[in-house]
């Protein structure tokens, strides 16, 4: 026997462990990734060197109006070169458009008015886009010769982030924590303080929507510098063919600017890039990646366009504030501004009137696309036209998100208490066997995907934690609660399922069998004979309407089986001994049939199975949609409308399967009011949240239309459960759509013979007539004179019970109307052929479903 090859197992297992490692399919692999975080930190750092030698004025491309002889400077950086054909014709357009919005918002720099020092926060507007002097296109560059040794994905196609509408949205999340590092004061300190400016780092999370373009939308990192007493913002976006962050300093607008940027990044850089040096294995993201999906765009970057951003924070409204600086001065401004921001970074109980709101005005100027983006706003447009960018600072939003938490956890445990009331009303067999089952799984699949939304939200969450931890323990709550109550409608309408199943294959065989018998062969030397298939005699008395699906006569009358033997009672009254023996002699006689999988009677444990597939399917179906709801966050803004609207009218659309039920099986209500109107408000009050509020955390377009046909389509949902309960559940439903039940509520003629006369009661023998004081003729209008009021005692409250009976020979005018319904809504027939007020009988039921007289089994309601 040979021995096992061990050593060639391990030879082989090294092989293809190299082999994935260093495939270049995915990525450049454990063996070449860490040469290729070597080679972008040996740029990087060379970048850096050329930010500490460079100066104010070094970098002074060409422009549009330069005449040739005119001197151009470039720097040595990816995008800042020369040879790299990038768009710097128009800079200095730039520069000067950024000035210009500057002294608009704030005046000059001497006696600029105060802002917030603080930008943190997230701030919406619209957008329009302004040609630059040049065009370019990706055919414009070679990016083997901009970015050598990079592999390129797309390049050869036109480049992301491409704006080529006219107008769009534009939203931005800036993260300006003071902690952060700033510029020490001991570089050009004359020079700083004279000019009082002070920067520290500041990044943002832009959002472009091209609108009227091409319908995409965009979102990137941005890094850069801010100066909080001035109030600008100048940030850019970095790549393998961009060295933005590095060369942001020679894209200021003042030497102050340059100055404080360099010594900023100088020291800030350089402390980022010696960390990544030292962890080239453990972390190879860029620190400074524009795109979100940072480690993909390692190994496999595209081009896409970049973008220089200057910001301007825009004073604050001083009603608001309720500071005058005419009256009291800047500095007393901008003492309440810094009040208002410690309050709002440490609570301390210093009750404000109102918190201004956030205000900012953005000038966007791509280098390598050539095209320019500015907010709409005044002096440029009406203030109805736009007002540049607002929103809410940092510590507001996330108030906002707060509040918006705990009134969701409070929603939710109140739609948790509406249904323990409802298990409270529905604790029988008969109750339970009324609730639509796919109702109640609507509800479980909405409150299980918010139940995970909560909790991947709470893993990440850090101010929004407890408000996070509430909604999720509410909804697991609601979630375990409402999976017990499927579980035991379940138990009760399984049996009525597996009988509609046997029913249909039942169906399908007899179907099957008929076009079989449809022609027989042809004998001998014949021809093919047409036989027709027998059809069973019908009986009249099996067939009226009033008979419940389940009293019919099968087509097909089975075998009857063999009549037990007559129970003789002995004369010691041993009635119980007596039926032992009778049945120990029928089992001695006759052998049981072995049970088969088509009649044996599920056990516990195969429901239990039944149920775990169906809620396992809900899991499915509820990450799919929590997947595809993450994914048309990114989709155009109309595709992604459609989507949600769609989703929340199929989701609003939870009472149908209810209607359908009543219907099917001829029950009037199954929930109570409370229930109904109650679980459809708290559903709709979230959904109202977003379509008509229009500061929502999460910054949704308000849609009142949208709002009002989701509203309305429930609230239709709810009138046709109104009326199935006045009306009757099959109350304009043409006849034969649905399988046959039992009328409780017949129209009773005293010549009714198909339906077996009068119920027990009103029938007049005779022997027994009735009393003339027990009927009265109507003698209001000639359509009462058509019926006889007789009156009889309920069996089961034991008070008199009216009973409208149409006269021998006349019809009845209000028998397919509203008068009608109303008037048989007072009594209720059994098949037995007994008689009891509605609200006796419904009472009953609730608890078993046997004729309080006679003890005949009923139908269901």
């Amino acid at each position: 026997m040979p021995q096992p090859q061990d050593n060639a197992r391990v030879i082989f297992l090294i092989i293809l462990i190299f082999w994935l490692a260093t495939t270049p399919d995915s990525g450049p692999g454990l063996i070449a990734g860490p040469s290729l975080i070597k080679s972008r930190l040996a740029r990087q750092r060379h970048a850096l060197g050329i930010l500490n030698s460079t100066q104010w004025g070094d970098f002074s491309p060409r422009l549009t109006d330069d005449p040739p002889e005119t001197e151009a400077k470039y720097l040595n950086l990816t995008g800042f070169r020369e040879e790299d054909g990038y768009a710097w014709d128009d800079l200095q357009r730039f520069k000067d458009r950024c000035e210009e919005w500057s002294a608009n918002a704030v005046g000059i720099p001497e006696v600029a008015e105060p802002v917030w020092q603080n930008a943190t926060g997230v701030v919406r507007g619209w957008w329009q886009r302004i040609n630059a002097t040049t065009s370019r296109t990706h055919e414009s560059y070679n990016l083997t010769e901009i970015s050598p040794g990079v592999a390129w994905t797309g390049s050869s196609s036109d480049w992301r982030r491409n704006v080529t509408g006219t107008e769009g949205k534009i939203m931005m999340r800036i993260e300006d924590i003071e902690d952060a590092a700033t510029e020490p004061e001991e570089i050009d300190r004359m020079v700083l303080e004279k000019a009082e400016i002070k920067a520290r780092e500041v990044s943002a999370t832009v959002s472009i929507d091209d609108i009227k373009g091409t319908g995409n939308s965009w979102e990137m990192r941005v890094h850069g510098v801010h100066w909080p007493h001035r109030g600008v913002m100048l940030l850019t976006t970095t790549s393998e063919k961009y060295a933005g962050i590095f060369g942001l300093p020679h894209l200021t607008t003042q030497p102050d600017f340059f100055q404080s940027t360099q010594a900023l990044l100088n020291r800030t850089l350089d402390k980022a890039l010696a960390k990544k040096e030292q962890h080239t294995f453990t972390d190879q993201i860029d620190p400074w990646s524009s795109n979100l999906d940072a480690p993909g765009e390692v190994w496999n970057p595209s081009p896409h366009c970049e973008y220089l951003l200057y910001v301007q924070v825009h004073p604050l409204d001083q009603d608001l504030l309720g500071v005058q600086p005419s009256l009291t001065g800047p500095e007393n401004v901008a003492k309440a501004i810094h009040d208002i921001e410690n309050e709002l970074r440490f609570p301390q109980g210093t009750g404000h009137r109102h918190i201004p709101r956030l205000q900012m005005s953005a000038v966007i100027y791509s280098p390598d696309c050539a095209f320019f983006l500015e907010t709409k706003g005044p002096p440029a447009f009406a203030p109805v036209d736009g007002k540049h960018m607002l929103g809410v600072k940092q510590e507001i939003f996330l108030y906002g998100v707060t509040t918006f938490l705990l009134g969701l956890a409070l929603i939710i445990f109140g739609q948790l208490q509406l249904l323990k009331m409802q298990m409270r009303e529905t604790s029988t067999p008969s109750t339970l066997g009324r609730v639509s089952f796919h109702t109640g799984c609507m509800m479980l699949l909405a409150d299980g995907m918010l139940f995970t939304g909560s909790a991947a939200w709470s893993f990440s969450a850090s101010t929004t934690l407890l408000p996070s931890l509430a909604v999720t323990c509410v909804s697991f709550l609601s979630m375990t609660v409402e999976t017990f109550f499927l579980a035991e409608i379940y138990k009760v309408q399984e049996p009525e399922w597996r009988r509609q199943e046997r029913e249909r294959e039942r169906e399908r065989e007899r179907q099957s069998r008929a076009r079989l018998a449809h022609v027989v062969p042809p004998s001998s030397g014949g021809t093919p004979t047409r036989t027709r298939t027998p059809t069973p005699t019908s009986n009249p008395a099996m067939t009226t309407t009033n008979l419940p699906s389940s009293r019919q006569t099968p087509v097909n009358n089975p075998p009857r089986p063999p009549r037990s033997p007559p129970i003789i009672i002995p004369s010691d009254q041993d009635i119980d001994a007596e039926i032992a023996e009778v049945t120990n002699n029928n089992n001695n006689a006759t052998l049981p049939a072995p049970a088969t999988a088509a009649n044996a009677t599920p056990t516990s444990q195969n429901i239990r199975t039944q149920l775990s597939n169906i809620f396992g399917r809900l899991l499915l179906i509820g990450m799919c949609v929590l997947f595809l709801s993450l994914a048309a966050a990114s989709w155009r803004p109309n595709l992604r409308a459609t989507y949600f609207n769609i989703l929340l009218f199929a989701y609003l659309s939870l009472w149908l399967p209810q209607i359908y039920r009543n219907v099917y099986r001829n029950c009037r209500r199954a929930l109570s009011w409370h229930f109904v109107i109650g679980q459809s408000v708290l559903r709709l009050i979230p959904v109202a949240y977003f379509y008509i509020l229009p500061n929502n955390f999460a910054f949704a377009e308000t849609d009142w239309t949208a709002f009002i046909v989701l509203s309305g389509w429930l609230w239709i949902q709810i009138w046709v459960l109104v009326a199935q309960s006045i009306l009757g559940p099959r109350f304009g439903v043409p006849k034969g759509l649905m399988p046959e039940a039992w009328e409780y509520h017949p129209v009773l003629r005293e010549d009714n013979i198909e339906a077996g006369g009068l119920p027990i009661g009103l029938v007049s023998t005779p022997s027994s007539p009735t009393s003339p004081e027990r009927v009265r003729t109507g003698e209001e209008g000639k359509d009462r004179k058509r019926t006889n009021i007789h009156v009889i005692d309920c069996a089961i409250c034991r008070e008199d019970l009216e009973v409208p009976v149409v006269k021998a020979g006349d019809d009845d005018p209000t028998a397919g109307g509203v008068a009608g319904v109303f008037a048989r809504r007072m009594y209720m027939v059994t098949p037995c052929r007994h008689i009891f007020h509605s609200a006796c009988l419904e009472g009953w039921m609730r608890f078993r479903l046997q004729c309080p007289i006679c003890r005949e089994e009923l139908p269901p309601l």
